[in-house]
């Protein structure tokens, strides 16, 4: 059976004139039964229609013959810290490290120079005497069918926080990995997020190997519920290259 093309509106971008990442995987995922494993294999680009075909236990997104995205079922097995309270998790935000300096200021989820109907304004901050970031989501209009976040914007707002944490967040005495861009990220949602509710946001770092970064991050009710869990693999950009 063929599926729908893709097609990502300019809106959302992520890094300059790509995709936001999460975006993208969340709206791959929807071909997967369960648990979606999304491997970002080359910027996604903007405004253009991609294909969608079957390969192997999932599918492979295209533009034209080159494969830009896979979409695999996975698992996210994985310790959650606790939910900070809405009022701890809005004063993180307020020294969310992007307002001093951010790669990406058009990101649909985080960017600092978004202030449109459609940016989500994500802003993740470090919690006092915690490994973890934190930020406060309350979903737009536009994020939102039949009373619920649907799943590819619920996906768009787990990516950042884990993103933010990877590049921020130092491993042991180590020092913070600068700009990265998601290479892979596998999520679960409990459960659809309520569209009426603020959301709890945390991210944070797992290790690191090379370039390579290891994240998490999960979306909680503002009763500490959780709703949604990732597990994401980041890379350092060369140089400050953007891919």
């Amino acid at each position: 059976m063929p599926y729908e093309d893709i097609v990502v509106d300019p809106a959302f971008t992520g890094p300059p004139s790509a995709a936001q990442g999460g975006y993208v995987c969340g709206r791959l995922a929807q071909f997967v039964t369960g648990v979606a494993e999304v491997t970002l294999r080359r910027p996604v680009p903007l405004g253009v229609a991609l294909r969608v075909e079957s390969c192997d236990d999932g599918v492979s997104l295209y533009d034209g013959s080159a494969v830009v995205a896979t979409a695999v079922p996975g698992r996210v097995d994985l310790a959650v810290p606790a939910a900070p309270t809405l009022a701890e998790a809005s004063l993180a935000s307020a020294a969310f490290p992007g307002f001093a300096a951010h790669p990406f200021p058009g990101c649909l989820v985080c960017g600092t120079d978004r202030s449109d109907d459609v940016a989500f304004q994500i802003f993740p901050g470090p919690l006092p005497e915690r490994d973890v970031l934190a930020a406060v989501w309350r979903p737009g209009d536009g994020a939102v069918s039949d009373g619920v976040v649907r799943t590819e914007f619920t996906w768009a707002a787990l990516d950042c926080p884990a993103g933010w944490a990877a590049a921020w967040l130092p491993v042991g005495v180590g020092t913070p990995a600068g700009p990265a861009v998601l290479g892979r990220m596998t999520a679960r949602i409990h459960e659809p997020v309520p569209a009426d509710d603020a959301c709890i946001l945390v991210g944070w770092l797992i290790g690191r190997s090379g370039r390579k970064l290891d994240a998490a991050s999960a979306l909680f009710s503002p009763s500490g519920k959780l709703h949604g869990l990732s597990r994401q693999t980041w890379i350092t950009l060369a140089d400050g290259v953007t891919r």
